[in-house]
């Protein structure tokens, strides 16, 4: 038999897969079968709570004394049911003011009929658990759940309803139309792998991820060292250690459209760097990466770095910082050179900062698209594609919903690549250290 406390979390749990159901039916998954798997989940939610009340063989409402929080939840499902009765077309003919919000109401009544039952739900366990539990000492999971800094929870509802949505719902919502026949409106056509097959088959795909792995290798290697390396000797006590660090960290202020304008104009062939070398007395000079299909995605990375840099630099700084000075002194006192010390001692101290940053710099890698819009437009040709502006493209200018959709999943598939092994590092051996 389930043990109380197990009783109470899948009772909860089993409310907020009710909830998610409700939420994709809402934006248009199969709205009929999660419409349907809305009212199963709270189904079983009734049944746990009938055994909840079977194992304390108590109820009271009136001598509760939670009764107060009692009278809330159902004062909160008397409010529900309003706001659904005002959505039913006999009540709108009562009152013909209301048929001007009718579109609005249409859309709120599967959630007031989802609130006024998890309402009543909640009123009910209470009801339950404040019998039960009124000798304890320490509340149950029911009462810290739906009691305690209740005020907080409810002031945070509306950030975690925006997370929710568009964390979670919006990339199931974006997951599952990659498999539909989707064009410029969603549809629900299933066409399985097709949209995936033809991804992997374009060239302009395959350039886009041999781009993103050169602009990401380079990005990550040459960023992590000029960042370590500036920070490192910004950390000698150097003078007007204040200004280099504004200048260093500025180009991070700037956005990359700006970064990308500018380093066109540098790159520029007619007034960049190679007019003013040519200007020089050198006529021969070339330069005019982003010309030049073989190597624009390495101009493209050079405005990338003098953009991120700094700020990787000030993320190196605060970590040796945080370094106790004791043992630079006792590095010094031991004869060992600063290059080793770096090596064996600091670095190896700072792994927290390192992954961090390494997490952030992935990132920037993976959605990078201004950059590449500003600088070259994915030219000449399709040599500076990346896959955010596939997305893009195909989303917005080819009208290809479901190509669009398919590919970002494939971008998220490879932020989970980068994420997962952070959160092992990070949580996975803390039983070792």
């Amino acid at each position: 038999m389930f043990k109380k406390a197990q009783l109470e979390r899948l009772f909860v749990s089993l409310v907020m897969l009710a909830f998610v159901s409700l939420a994709i039916s809402i934006i248009g998954i199969k709205p009929d079968i999660f419409q349907k798997l809305q009212f199963l989940f709270l189904t079983v939610a009734i049944i746990f709570v009938t055994l909840i009340w079977a194992q304390s063989k108590t109820i009271q409402f009136n001598s509760n004394r939670l009764r107060k929080q009692i009278f809330g939840w159902l004062l909160s499902s008397i409010f529900s049911i309003l706001i659904w009765s005002f959505a039913q077309k006999d009540i709108q003919s009562i009152f013909p003011s209301l048929k001007g919000y009718r579109k609005a109401l249409n859309t709120l009544e599967p959630i007031a009929i989802y609130l006024a039952i998890v309402f009543i739900l909640f009123a009910l366990i209470l009801s339950i658990v404040g019998a039960r539990d009124s000798r304890l000492d320490r509340p149950g999971y029911i009462e810290r759940t739906l009691v305690y800094n209740l005020s907080s929870k409810i002031a945070a509802i509306p950030m975690m309803l925006t997370s929710v949505g568009i964390f979670i719902i919006a990339t199931l919502w974006t997951v599952y139309h990659s498999f539909t026949n989707s064009r410029m409106l969603p549809k629900s056509e299933f066409i399985g792998l097709a949209q995936y097959e033809r991804l992997w088959s374009s060239d302009r795909w395959y350039m886009s991820i041999e781009n993103l792995a050169i602009y990401g290798a380079c990005s990550l290697v040459f960023s992590l060292f000029i960042g370590f390396l500036l920070a490192a000797l910004l950390d000698q006590k150097t003078r007007f250690e204040n200004t280099f660090r504004t200048i260093f960290l500025y180009p991070f202020a700037l956005s990359f459209i700006v970064t990308g304008l500018v380093w066109q104009w540098i790159l520029n062939p007619e007034y960049g760097v190679e007019k003013i070398v040519r200007s020089l007395g050198f006529e021969s000079f070339v330069f005019n990466p982003l010309y030049n299909t073989d190597i624009v995605i390495y101009g493209i990375l050079a405005a990338g770095l003098w953009q991120g840099t700094g700020f990787i630099m000030c993320l190196m700084l605060a970590g040796l910082r945080g370094i106790d000075q004791e043992i630079w002194k006792a590095a010094k006192i031991d004869g060992i050179p600063m290059w080793k010390t770096y090596i064996q001692v600091v670095i190896p101290m700072m792994r927290p900062i390192f992954i961090t940053t390494l997490v952030i710099i992935a990132a920037g890698i993976i959605k990078v698209y201004d950059l590449v819009v500003a600088q070259t437009s994915g030219g000449p040709g399709i040599s500076s594609e990346v896959p955010a502006k596939y997305v893009y493209d195909y989303m917005f200018s080819a009208q290809n919903l479901g190509q669009g959709f398919a590919a970002s999943t494939m971008m998220l598939v490879s932020v989970l690549i980068v994420l997962i092994p952070f959160a092992y590092l990070q949580f996975g051996r803390r039983k070792y250290d």
